[in-house]
């Protein structure tokens, strides 16, 4: 029995000493080999190349280098930026593997004062400068066999979950041969930001990013306000808050997309992004554009939605200065069209104070909706916008439709000009040369927006300072969603599957869903409060009209009155006070659920497991002796 037991003691020793050796020996094996190899098991597969990645990647048929400087030797003192590094290197192996004969990656550890770091200045790639006097490298340098060129300067950990699509976008800049001309027409700000000319003159012009990003794939043409045709090279032909136009550039873009022009439309009953004292809606239209393409956009009103309200500050500090604000919407995907490639990666939009649209009866255009609102929504007159609402007075206000409202769609399908007379007059005077003329009618292909403001960078991204570059961290997938539009509708779909990786900032949606109860509760209570505030007050000024003498000395009537008030203000103020305690208590052990899921259920899983398995081989162990 000594002999068996010693056996199995020295079988179950020999079985972990392989099973530590056979460990050691895979780790080392993958790190070495397969270190780019990963199961990704994340919900949109943010470490999956993605398909629009491969196309590009294998449609080139000429050599592009990529020059990766990493100093990872000076990188070893901060595991962090080390890690990074790794995964920005595994990411470009990846990227070579899919075109070994043409992506060429060359891997570059610069040393202090060599040659290799001069290359790195020279090319324009920005270091850390470290105590020693050495400087830290984690850049790229990438070219084509022609004479295009690209770099990254370096590499932030912020973009981190934006690294693919930065890479994607270097490699496509390269090539400018094939580029599209975007025509763009708007009253915003875009070239300098919210300060304007008057930041531009005093040099410190930021222009919005998505406006550089359309640089980045567009040969973009910004047209004058007072513009009289459309460039015959526009490719695209985007309208965002365009200013009040006459009937001669209104007519301009009626022969545009009638002749099958592609065009981007961004209307708003209120824009957020201009002059914020304005004391009036500042709406923007097309006049009659939007009747002869089936649909309309009701003037002067806006959308709330209390499901989809954004969280502000509201001045002041503590949980009660953040409200619901529903003018302010962020839409999650449960809004946003799962079919259509252009939305089918975005996660979430950033809407302010956008507009509704509606087919029109009898239209012979289709809508496909791409952006709705939620159905506990309605509409409200526009200069409730204007200026600083009340969040509270706007949510007391909320009498939902049901009915879920679209904020973007595709508008397709045969239309008729808008000006008919016009088209008619034309046609006569041109005679033989009518066919290159105006035309009545035609197939249209329009997307159609009720929001210029998803375009200002406050909406939708957060800007940062990394070593003198002005880093953009998305916050919500706006630029996605207007850059894949605008790629699309131009007839490219190579960057579709990525724009829309890896937004930052997710809701925890039942946690939300808790706090609004919660406070929608909190509400219904303040307004019961007032509303015995007016009643008490009502009653007491009758009261005092019927002292024949004026006296101001209280009867005991008003008194008791009072206090009966009083009672009620104690009573009513408890149960607010109750409430928030019950929405702190749902939040707080929600959370803690969450924490428990997370921290201590998968290793008591695996402890149970293992548990398991001692006690069958235990088992077998008896049946055996």
């Amino acid at each position: 029995m000594q002999k068996i037991s010693a056996f199995l003691s020295k079988r179950s020793t020999i079985q972990l000493l392989l099973a530590v050796l056979v460990f050691l020996s895979v780790t080392v094996i993958e790190d070495r080999f397969f270190r780019g190899t990963s199961l990704d098991l994340t919900d949109e597969k943010l470490y999956s190349l993605s398909d629009g990645t491969r196309e590009l990647l294998a449609s080139y048929d000429e050599p592009i280098t990529l020059d990766f400087y990493f100093s990872k030797s000076l990188a070893t003192p901060f595991p962090q930026l080390l890690a990074y590094g790794k995964r920005v290197e595994d990411l470009l192996k990846a990227f070579a593997d899919e075109n070994i004969a043409n992506v060429q990656l060359s891997i570059i550890d610069p040393e202090a004062f060599s040659e290799e770091e001069d290359e790195a200045v020279a090319l324009g790639l920005t270091g850390i400068p470290l105590n020693d006097g050495s400087t830290l490298y984690l850049g790229l340098a990438a070219a084509d066999a022609v004479d295009g060129e690209a770099i990254i300067p370096f590499f932030s950990e912020e973009r981190e979950k934006f690294l693919e699509y930065d890479l994607v976008k270097l490699l496509a800049t390269l090539d400018n041969s094939n580029r599209r001309t975007l025509s763009l027409v708007t009253s915003l700000p875009m070239q300098f930001g919210s300060g304007g000319v008057q930041a531009m003159m005093a040099g410190q012009a930021q222009p919005y990013v998505l406006y550089e990003q359309l640089f980045d794939f567009f040969d973009v043409q910004d047209l004058d306000s007072d513009f009289t045709e459309i460039p015959s090279e526009t490719d695209v032909l985007m309208l965002v808050h365009p200013p009040a136009l006459n009937d001669d550039q209104l007519f301009a873009i009626d022969q545009f997309v009638l002749k099958g022009g592609r065009t981007l439309v961004f209307l708003d009953p209120h824009s957020e992004a201009m002059d914020p004292r304005a004391t009036v809606p500042n709406s923007s239209s097309l006049g009659p554009l939007l009747a002869a393409w089936g649909v309309e956009m009701p003037e002067g009103q806006v959308v709330g939605d209390a499901s989809l309200a954004q969280r502000v500050q509201m001045g002041g500090f503590g949980p009660d200065a953040v409200k619901d604000y529903v003018f302010w919407l962020a839409v999650n995907n449960s809004f946003l069209s799962g079919t259509d490639v252009v939305t089918g990666t975005i996660n979430s939009l950033n809407f302010a104070s956008a507009g509704a649209i509606r087919p029109l009866d009898g239209a012979t255009t289709a809508l496909d909706p791409l952006v709705t609102s939620s159905a506990a929504s309605m509409l409200y007159p526009a200069d409730r916008a204007v200026g600083m609402p009340d969040p509270d007075a706007l949510l007391r206000d909320m009498s939902a439709t049901g009915e879920t409202y679209i904020l973007s769609t595709r508008v397709q399908g045969a239309a008729q000009t808008a000006f008919p007379d016009r088209v008619a007059e034309a046609i006569v005077a041109a005679g033989a040369d009518a066919a290159s003329g105006p035309v009545a009618n035609g197939d249209i292909s329009v997307v159609l927006t009720a929001d210029s403001d998803l375009f200002d960078d406050r909406f939708w991204v957060q800007l940062q300072d990394m070593l003198g570059q002005r880093v953009a961290v998305p916050l919500a997938g706006n630029g996605s969603f207007v850059l894949n539009l605008a790629d699309h509708i131009s007839g490219s779909e190579a960057l579709l599957g990525l724009r829309g990786r890896g937004i930052s900032k997710r809701p925890f949606e039942k946690v939300d869903a808790l706090r609004r109860e919660a406070e929608a509760k909190y509400l219904v209570e303040e307004q019961r409060l007032q509303d015995q505030l007016s009643d008490t007050e009502a009653r007491i000024a009758a009261l005092e009209g019927q002292n024949p003498d004026g006296s101001a000395v209280l009867s005991v009537e008003q008194e008791a009155e009072i206090e009966r008030f009083r009672a009620q203000l104690l009573e009513t103020r408890k149960a607010l006070r109750d409430v928030k305690r019950r929405l702190r208590q749902d939040i707080e052990s929600l959370g803690d659920w969450l924490a428990f899921i997370n921290i201590a259920f998968v290793p008591i899983l695996i402890v149970l497991y293992v548990l398991i398995r001692l006690v069958v081989r235990r088992r077998r162990t008896h049946r055996f002796l």
